[in-house]
C-alpha cells in the first residue's frame, strides 16, 4: 500500500513505494548481471548521496537521489519525488541502479499515484446525511 507523506524540505508530496507498492506490482525483479561483469551488490546508506543519479536494471537513469529517510531513499524522477526502500537499491563500478527496469518504475509510480489519489478521493467524500424521519400523520 503506498503511504503519503509530507517532504518537509521541498513540501513536495512523496509516494512511499514498498510492500504494497513494488512487490504487489510484482516487479522485484533482481539486476541481471551482464556477461563478465560482477553482479551488482546491495546498496548501503553509504552509497546513498543527495545528486547522484540512479539508473534502472539496463542502466537508464530514470532519477536522482535527494535524500535518505529512514528505511528509504527519496528519489526525483523529474516529475514526482517518490521514496523506495533501501532493499531495491543495488551498487555497481558505475554508482547506484534499482534492482528493476525503468518501465517498471515507472508502472510501480503510476500504480502508487493512482492509489494516492484514489486515496485522497475517499477521504474527501462527504458523509452520507442521514435518512429521512418519517413524518407524522397530519390530521
Amino acid at each position: 500500500m503506498a503511504r503519503i507523506i509530507k517532504h518537509a524540505a521541498a513540501s513536495a508530496l512523496l509516494i512511499v513505494v514498498g510492500m504494497g507498492g513494488i512487490a504487489d506490482a510484482a516487479i522485484a525483479a533482481s539486476t541481471p548481471a551482464q556477461a563478465g561483469a560482477p553482479a551488482p551488490a546491495a546498496a548501503s546508506a553509504a552509497d546513498v548521496k543527495a545528486g547522484a543519479a540512479v539508473r534502472d536494471s539496463r542502466g537508464v537513469q530514470v532519477a536522482t537521489i535527494v535524500e535518505l529517510q529512514g528505511a528509504n531513499v527519496v528519489l526525483d524522477t523529474g516529475q514526482t519525488k517518490i521514496a523506495v526502500p533501501m532493499t531495491f537499491l543495488v551498487k555497481d563500478g558505475q554508482g547506484v541502479m534499482l534492482n528493476i527496469t525503468a518501465d517498471q518504475f515507472n508502472g510501480a509510480i503510476a500504480k502508487a499515484h493512482a492509489r494516492a489519489e484514489a486515496a485522497k478521493a475517499a477521504q474527501a467524500q462527504p458523509a452520507s446525511p442521514p435518512p429521512p424521519q418519517p413524518q407524522p400523520p397530519k390530521h
